[in-house]
Parts: C-alpha cells; sequence; structure tokens
C-alpha cells in the first residue's frame, strides 16, 4: 500500500509546492511511481510541470465534485518517468461553498483517492495556503503531513494554527494522521535568523525535524517557471541534491 503524505502550511511562500513537486520528482529516482495531487486553487503544482489550467478538459475539481468521476480518468503523466500527476484548476476557488452542505464533505478526497493508492509508492498532496476545506481533505486522507517552514519568525508564529488543525483532523477524521516531519526550507547559513529558527525548531520539535534542509537556491526558484522539476532543470545542483537527500531520509523513516 502507498504512502499518502500531504504537504501542508497556511503561510504562503514556505515552499510547499517546491516540495511537493520536487520530493516527488527525487523519489522517481529511487524507483518510486509517485502520483501528486494539486488540492490547490492557484495550481502552481500543475504550472510548475509545463500544464496549463485552461487548456484541461477534468481536474481535481471536477473529481471532487462528480462522485461518477475517478481519479485516474484526470491523471497526467509528466516529463518525469514515473511521476504522475491531478491537475488542478481555479474552479477549486470556490470548493468551500459548493461542497461545504455535502455530507462527507471533509472525506470526499479520501474516498477518491483510497482505490488507487496501491498503484503507487507515495502519494503526494499539495495543498493550499489555507485551513479551509481542501487543506481538511488533505489532511482526512493523509498518512502523514510534511510542514515546510521558510526560516523567518512569521513562520514560527504561523505554526500553531496548522497544528491545532492536525489535532482537530487527529481528534474527529483520521486518526491515525502523522507528524513525517518539519522541513526547514529557504535556509541561508550566512544569516543568523536561519541559525535561531532552525535552534528553535530543533528544540521545540526534536526528532520531528528533518536533518534535511533545503538551501536558498536561485535554481530553485527558476524551475518552476521552466515547468519542470530540479532534478531536471539543474540535476547537478545544490538545490537538486537538498530534495535527494529529503527524499532519502523519508525512505530511510519509513
Amino acid at each position: 500500500m502507498g504512502r499518502v503524505i500531504a504537504v501542508a502550511q497556511h503561510k504562503g511562500g514556505a515552499g510547499k509546492t517546491v516540495t511537493c513537486l520536487n520530493l516527488g520528482a527525487s523519489l522517481t529516482e529511487l524507483e518510486k511511481d509517485v502520483l501528486l495531487i494539486d488540492m490547490d486553487p492557484q495550481a502552481a503544482l500543475t504550472l510548475s510541470l509545463g500544464i496549463s489550467p485552461a487548456n484541461l478538459e477534468k481536474s481535481i475539481y471536477d473529481v471532487l465534485a462528480d462522485p461518477g468521476l475517478s481519479l485516474d480518468r484526470i491523471t497526467l503523466n509528466s516529463q518525469v518517468p514515473h511521476l504522475f500527476v491531478a491537475p488542478s484548476h481555479i474552479n477549486l476557488a470556490v470548493a468551500d461553498l459548493q461542497f461545504g452542505g455535502r455530507i462527507g464533505r471533509e472525506r470526499l478526497l479520501k474516498k477518491r483517492l483510497d482505490p488507487l493508492k496501491g498503484r503507487y509508492d507515495f502519494v503526494l498532496l499539495d495543498c493550499p495556503p489555507a485551513l479551509g476545506l481542501l487543506t481538511i481533505n488533505a489532511l482526512a486522507a493523509a498518512d502523514s503531513v510534511i510542514i515546510p517552514v521558510q526560516c523567518q519568525l512569521l513562520s514560527l508564529y504561523s505554526l500553531k494554527h496548522l497544528l491545532d488543525t492536525i489535532t482537530l483532523v487527529q481528534e474527529e477524521l483520521n486518526e491515525g494522521l502523522e507528524i513525517e516531519g518539519f522541513l526547514l526550507t529557504m535556509y541561508d547559513a550566512r544569516t543568523r535568523l536561519s541559525k535561531e529558527v532552525m535552534e528553535n525548531m530543533q528544540k521545540t520539535f526534536g526528532d520531528k525535524v528533518f536533518q534535511t534542509v533545503i538551501r536558498r537556491r536561485v535554481k530553485l526558484a527558476e524551475s518552476p517557471g521552466a515547468g519542470i522539476p530540479i532534478t531536471l532543470y539543474a540535476g547537478r545542483s545544490e538545490a537538486a541534491d537538498d530534495y535527494r537527500n529529503l527524499a532519502k531520509e523519508l525512505l530511510s523513516c519509513g
């Protein structure tokens, strides 16, 4: 049975989508089949794979809206072998309003995903930067959650609300949900702030903080514009190595 991991952080700019994309691509280099599911109405993950939401006939929105539409019907190949994506669309922006009154609204994604879990070694869910119904659906469907934390003080302040939401989901919807780990992103060893954030995280969360740190690198910011992961865009870069190390660490923990 494949592992379903939500990548969640309701503070924007923490590296959530970049992590989902490049961790997925790095896992394929370790001979894993990976499905990425874009749960963000902004469709940044979809765009980062060179896919235009405007040209799609169906997206993850249609899967959630139509009980008769299976997830595999909208899943697309990417340019990376063994890396697949269920794309997003701006229509997801009305999910809270459209699905809010539906019975079982928190488990819409889980019901669509469960039949496919055995097809993939990993399913990575890119959550929107909010704690609404779409993020709740991702957490309810996941085995665990990776929380990217940008090396800035404001990222630490925002963690409490996300952790409270995870606790609520554990109590009411998914008692098996675990925190896979906190991932420090945009780390700059030259600054005191990055070091202080790392020390605070390690002191507070101990071994739940990944040993791998994602360093601030220009190539990492450029690759989404090229529509390919960092492993293809700059495969020999430090940025690519960071995500390869994260993939290895994830496998060693599993």
